[in-house]
């Protein structure tokens, strides 16, 4: 349980949440958390937009910090790799899943999976306190 919550909240504005994605501009943010992989153009895209936007970028979480589970595909035989290109070229996906510091560039990082409650705050708080 984070009983630092309502101390940040005093400190600032949550805008952005994948829910909220249609009615918020991502547009002069202080701190950006991004958890998942980049896996499709659409992701990439975003990211880029996000890191040009913001003053930090936190990867959040094993995924976006190594492009793990998702990236196995990465490591895919020829063969295999050929059994999912429909549905690769389908849902635009890149031909490989990337972490997000290959994408952008990366501030800090959180690890774990699910994340490390203790080194969420102490990374957190860092920034938040700049």
């Amino acid at each position: 349980f984070n009983n630092k919550l309502v101390g940040w909240l005093e400190k600032m504005d949550l805008a952005y949440f994948l829910s909220m994605k249609d009615k918020v501009e991502i547009k002069d943010f202080d701190i950006i958390l991004v958890e998942g992989v980049v896996s499709t153009e659409r992701d990439k895209k975003e990211v880029e937009e996000m890191r040009a936007n913001t003053k930090v970028l936190i990867a959040m979480g094993t995924c976006a910090m190594t492009a793990l589970p998702s990236g196995q595909r990465n490591n895919f035989r020829p063969e295999q790799l050929e059994n999912i290109q429909a549905d690769l070229k389908k849902f635009s996906y890149l031909p490989k899943c990337l972490p997000i510091k290959d994408v952008v560039k990366v501030d800090d990082e959180i690890p774990g999976c699910p994340i490390i409650a203790e080194k969420f705050i102490e990374i957190f708080e860092k920034h938040l306190n700049q």
